[in-house]
């Protein structure tokens, strides 16, 4: 397959290097558009007829070509699809350093760049591994090892956002299918003020109520899969609204 990778963490990210190695020594041909530094939090963020860096690297972990970019990961993947005029059988994005899952889904890089990815006509996957500073080979070897089922169960409009309990992989109990969960809290639970008069937004995670869903399996030692669409109009409530039309 032609796969292409970026992440939200920067090309400088273990996960991402470590990602590329595996899928290129198993025969794919991986290609690399990642960012040039950190842009976690930015969402499905794009830079409109703004000038951005674009630098091929000459080496990287296997890739057949790999670049670095100014820009957001969905700037990096709109641009690997308009530039290097390849067409891409699989985008993964990641494995991000901690998790996206809940509603963090909203302001994920990782995601937004799977769901820029979904807008190119190109099958994508969101990974990322449970908490921060821990290690990515169970997340980078979930998906090396399942590589063709996870693409075939990928629909059009659709991506696949994975993420993996910071275990080894004997002490993953196993793979859920769920649902996102909306109560996780997305970082909003207070505002610091420094002493020199910045601001930041902090937030924890709060216990979860919803069992069933991405939050509360993975945290309990699963690999958790949670189809997201690209389109969100809400049909049950279009006809609720139907009656306003004249």
């Amino acid at each position: 397959m032609k796969i292409l990778l970026t992440n939200d963490d920067g090309y400088y990210s273990s996960g991402l290097q470590i990602l590329c190695c595996e899928l290129s020594r198993i025969g794919h041909d991986v290609y690399v558009v990642a960012p040039d530094g950190q842009r976690s939090g930015f969402a499905h963020a794009m830079n409109y007829n703004k000038p951005l860096i674009f630098k091929r690297l000459a080496f990287y972990c296997g890739a057949r070509e790999a670049y670095i970019c100014s820009g957001t990961p969905a700037d990096c993947v709109r641009i690997a699809v308009l530039k290097l005029g390849i067409r891409f059988d699989l985008l993964i994005t990641g494995p991000n350093n901690g998790a996206n899952f809940g509603r963090s889904i909203l302001c994920s890089g990782t995601v937004g760049a799977a769901e820029e990815g979904t807008l190119c006509g190109v099958k994508s996957i969101a990974l990322s591994r449970l908490e921060r500073g821990g290690g990515f080979y169970s997340a980078v070897k979930y998906v090396a090892d399942n590589l063709d089922t996870l693409v075939s169960a990928i629909a059009p409009n659709v991506l696949l956002n994975i993420n993996v309990p910071n275990l080894t992989a004997d002490k993953i109990l196993g793979v859920r299918v769920c649902p996102q969960s909306v109560t996780l809290p997305s970082f909003t639970d207070g505002c610091e003020t420094t002493e020199d008069g910045t601001v930041k937004i902090v937030g924890k995670r709060n216990p979860v109520s919803e069992e069933d869903t991405d939050v509360a399996i993975a945290s309990k030692g699963y690999i958790t899969i949670t189809p997201l669409r690209i389109t969100r109009t809400d049909d049950d409530q279009m006809s609720l609204l139907g009656r306003l039309q004249r």
